[in-house]
């Protein structure tokens, strides 16, 4: 393994500080700044090695050596991978003669490759690149110290039912099973709104209607103002949204400048088809749809209660990456000319 002994221990204590391979990964990657990162995998079994031999060292696993018909066939999958990197491995297989699971141990293990997915993204407008650029200097070229007075909002919808994920739900059976999953044609469904900074969580508020300009701006009002009061230091703060509709109205616009000023990222400033640089989208929604469906709700009320209780759970170390992650991801934006960035 590529990680020295110091590394392994970081990896593990953070494991079990967290209790999450993706929030490890940032932790690793704020402290080892010019390191790789490690992946979900590499994580996973150095833990399961601790577990078993309470012990961050590896056991030396010697290979014997690859036979001819191993290495000509590594020969030619490699040839083949570097033409066609989509190669399938039942094609790869039906090309170099061989079973599929000898393509890929030989692709794993030889090769050291990986089946990596692609990356969805929203579709980029010509000017939105330098309105990404733009922003990304913006909040880089904030003191330090106002990088954690950053109030980033979003709404998202949840939906009573658990979502499905087709490509982790699998059944292994000997022969082909028609069976599936029923899901209700119109599940009821509940739109979140929340503002997070470095030090806090305002929310969730629960949206019983269609969001408007009108019920945004009492929302705002009503809910998030009287919150953001009593905060500490609550005049340092800046507040950033997206472009939907019911931000974007005057009325709106004009109340968060009557509060925030200059401080406020209005509709110019912001970059639109941007959620990879809004926290609420890239991390927020994403880790509370994965935890709020236990225990299964029943009822919307039910999710709702699962929704505050998981929300109360997010600590601000937590916080703090997230905006450590926000920093990093305004590097890579400016790093791609404004352009698509992982994550």
């Amino acid at each position: 393994m590529k990680y020295d002994i110091k590394k392994r221990i970081f990896l593990v204590k953070k494991y079990y500080e967290l209790k999450s391979c993706s929030l490890v990964q940032r932790a690793f990657r704020t402290n080892y700044k010019n390191e790789s990162v490690p992946s979900h995998t590499t994580i996973t079994n150095l833990i399961s090695v601790f577990e078993k031999t309470g012990s961050v060292a590896f056991m030396s696993n010697k290979r014997k050596n690859p036979s001819e018909k191993r290495i000509v066939a590594q020969d030619q999958l490699n040839s083949m991978i570097q033409q066609f990197p989509n190669l399938s491995i039942r094609k790869a297989a039906s090309a170099v003669k061989i079973s599929l699971t000898l393509v890929f141990n030989i692709l794993h293990d030889d090769l050291h490759l990986k089946p990596y997915k692609l990356h969805q993204w929203h579709k980029l407008e010509v000017h939105d690149y330098e309105k990404r650029v733009d922003f990304a200097n913006r909040f880089l070229s904030l003191p330090k110290d106002a990088k954690n007075f950053f109030i980033c909002s979003d709404e998202a919808y949840f939906y009573l039912t658990l979502p499905v994920n087709k490509q982790n739900n699998r059944n292994w059976s000997d022969s082909y099973l028609y069976e599936g999953i029923e899901m209700p044609l119109h599940d009821e469904k509940v739109l979140v709104w929340c503002a997070i900074s470095a030090k806090k969580i305002y929310g969730p508020y629960f949206f019983e209607n269609t969001v408007n300009q009108y019920n945004y701006l009492e929302m705002l009002k009503k809910f998030f103002w009287p919150k953001h009061l009593r905060t500490d230091e609550y005049q340092k703060y800046y507040f950033q949204q997206d472009g939907a509709t019911p931000h974007t109205a005057n009325t709106v616009q004009d109340w968060l400048i009557s509060k925030f000023s200059e401080k406020f990222f209005d509709k110019k400033m912001w970059p639109p088809r941007s959620p990879d640089l809004n926290p609420c989208d890239f991390y927020l929604w994403g880790h509370l749809k994965s935890v709020v469906y236990n225990p299964l709700p029943n009822t919307i009320e039910d999710l709702k209660v699962n929704i505050v209780r998981e929300i109360k759970k997010i600590s601000k170390e937590i916080l703090k990456l997230t905006f450590l992650n926000l920093e990093s991801r305004c590097n890579l934006i400016l790093s791609a000319d404004g352009g698509h960035i992982e994550g």
